[in-house]
């Protein structure tokens, strides 16, 4: 899966971790549209947390319910192999071609840095 486009979207708590989220649109056919969770690591970067598919509609979601069934966790949909165990490969790679877009490091260094 190709990473066509990232941004910082903002800062929201997933399962108790503080996180940033990150707009992805990607070259994959069936999950054009993810966002991506990302929260400190323990290595001076960030961990990917989650990875959510977005069906939301602007008509339907005007107002950014992510509470709803137009968001879906895919994390283990996209990154587990066959035999139900996680490939670290294509995970690590996703995760790096989001941080590596222009300016998201950037900015979720300061919206974690700020929040």
């Amino acid at each position: 899966m190709i990473v066509k486009e990232a941004h910082v979207k903002g800062a929201s708590d997933r399962d108790g971790l503080h996180c940033a989220e990150v707009e992805v649109q990607t070259s994959d056919a069936h999950n054009p549209d993810l966002l991506a969770y990302f929260g400190r690591s323990q290595d001076n970067d960030y961990d990917m947390v989650a990875v959510v598919r977005s069906d939301a509609r602007p008509d339907a979601d005007w107002y950014d319910n992510s509470l709803h069934q137009a968001y879906a966790d895919v994390t283990d949909e996209l990154f587990d192999t066959p035999t139900m165990k996680t490939d670290w490969g294509e995970r690590e790679s996703f995760k790096e071609q989001v941080l590596s877009y222009p300016g998201v490091r950037a900015d979720i260094r300061r919206l974690m840095d700020w929040s």
